[in-house]
């Protein structure tokens, strides 16, 4: 199949969160089974592995409100194309989506403008997709300009569509006034309150949605998770499909991972110990392995779960355990958990955001804090469970799916992963700090939590195989149409 993708970030290049590592791996993935892969891609100024040159040979669009575009064609070297969009006025700035006082004002026009160069590029290459993979609300006006292109033409023709629901917290709603300077088609699909719902418009025009779990599937189908479109959500037919998203195994092994100073395996964790004390050597906490070690690489914002922790406060760290915290976020939790590092000498914190040490500590921590209040997928619990460092966290979206709590029975079976809990307030999560203490006591059982853990596959073959068997359900859907 052909398949065009069309996001608004993408690892290696340009990264806010999962949503680029979701993107750049399943792309990735595609290509290796056979397909031929391209991904249209803003050219912004700053990225974080080389792009084209200016100079480079580009595809010159017209693209009406956007201006003039240069598509510039690249290969990714892992298999697929990448169509770079480029477009100074909009894209040769700092920030991906804004700066640290908002989002970008011509935020609508700047993503229906990679929309549109992504769709006309395909059509002056001769590269007829046989589906559109648009992803979030950036991508999402992709159906709907493909379903109003299919009412000027004959029944059934076109590319088939999926959009693919990565955070329903962020929707891409618009201004009338935004909007038409975007030149926005005026459907009744796109219309949201007293403005336009990009997000809103892509839901209600794609042949399919997913999202990144089967938990968030039926979440945000509900008040509490749909933000304002579960109503939308409910009314889908068919409905949201939940795959679960993958693991780049490459770049998270600790049999090879060159960040560690130990490699180590399923089959021989020596190596995790060694790794425990250098960092506790490291971030200058004492060196023990008889005490607990807990890990936390987190944007420090109530959502991950910092909360729960501000409410417990000083009572999180006042047990017997090291915490050790690394990322960035709202001010008022880096100043928790760094007024916590300067008064406890068994907590440890970086605020900042160090990809190394965001391995080091995945490796040499005993348990992994990941108590979010609401988690469409995430990936740092399936990095925890492959690295042998079971993860905490809440029964919500993709941490529901792919971690089983140590229970006696999921124990006795060989199947616990971790430590779960129900209820998202401060008592539960004390509650499973405790359960993670007893457990790190019982070293048996710790054993076997980490053997199942390492045992999990959380690779992109599972996954992309459910995307493939997708798109060619939808594709045979479409040829359908045409017959």
């Amino acid at each position: 199949m052909r398949i065009l993708h069309i996001a608004s970030e993408a690892v290696p290049w340009a990264k806010t969160g999962g949503l680029a590592d979701v993107v750049g791996a399943l792309c990735a993935h595609l290509a290796a089974t056979g397909h031929e892969v391209a991904l249209a891609l803003p050219r912004y100024r700053d990225l974080m592995a080389r792009g084209p040159h200016r100079d480079d040979p580009a595809l010159e669009l017209d693209l009406g409100p956007g201006g003039r575009a240069h598509v510039r064609r690249s290969d990714s070297g892992t298999g697929y194309d990448v169509w770079w969009v480029d477009v100074a006025p909009l894209f040769d700035r700092p920030g991906l989506y804004g700066t640290a006082e908002g989002d970008f004002e011509d935020n609508a026009l700047r993503f229906a403008t990679l929309v549109r160069a992504g769709l006309l590029a395909a059509r002056r290459l001769d590269w007829q997709p046989d589906v559109i993979h648009a992803h979030d609300w950036q991508g999402a006006l992709a159906p709907v300009l493909v379903e109003e292109a299919r009412g000027t033409a004959s029944a059934g023709s076109g590319p088939a569509t999926v959009l693919t629901v990565h955070n329903m917290a962020y929707q891409g709603v618009f201004s009338l006034e935004e909007a038409r300077a975007a030149a926005l088609p005026d459907v009744k699909g796109l219309r949201q309150g007293d403005g336009v719902g990009l997000l809103k418009g892509g839901l209600l025009a794609a042949n399919r949605v997913t999202t990144v779990s089967p938990t968030y599937a039926r979440e945000i189908a509900t008040p509490r998770f749909g933000f304002g479109l579960d109503g939308v959500i409910s009314g889908l037919e068919p409905p949201v499909s939940g795959i679960l998203n993958g693991l780049d195994t490459e770049t998270w092994n600790p049999a090879s991972d060159p960040f560690l100073p130990r490699n180590y395996d399923r089959d021989d964790v020596a190596g995790k110990t060694v790794c425990k004390a250098a960092l506790q050597e490291e971030l200058g906490l004492t060196v023990d392995p008889e005490v607990p070690l807990f890990g936390m690489v987190s944007r420090l914002v109530g959502q991950k779960g910092l909360s729960l922790m501000a409410e417990l406060g000083e009572d999180l760290v006042e047990r017997d355990a090291q915490f050790v915290f690394l990322g960035t976020g709202e001010a008022r939790y880096e100043r928790f958990i760094g007024e916590l590092a300067v008064r406890y000498d068994h907590v440890a914190a970086r605020l900042e955001f160090s990809e190394e040490l965001a391995h080091r500590i995945e490796a040499g921590a005993d348990f992994f804090l990941m108590p979010s209040g609401f988690e469409p997928c995430g990936l740092n619990q399936m990095i925890s469970q492959r690295y042998g460092t079971p993860p905490v966290v809440h029964r919500v979206g993709g941490l529901a799916d792919s971690v089983i709590h140590a229970s006696p029975e999921a124990l006795a079976a060989g199947e616990a992963t971790g430590v779960v809990f129900d209820h998202f307030d401060a008592p539960a999560l004390s509650w499973a700090l405790d359960f993670a203490a007893d457990l790190f006591e019982d070293r048996e059982a710790l054993a076997a939590v980490r053997e199942a853990g390492m045992g999990q596959d959380f690779s992109w073959r599972r996954s992309g195989d459910e995307y493939e068997r997708l798109y060619r359900l939808v594709v045979e859907e479409r040829n359908g149409a045409r017959g």
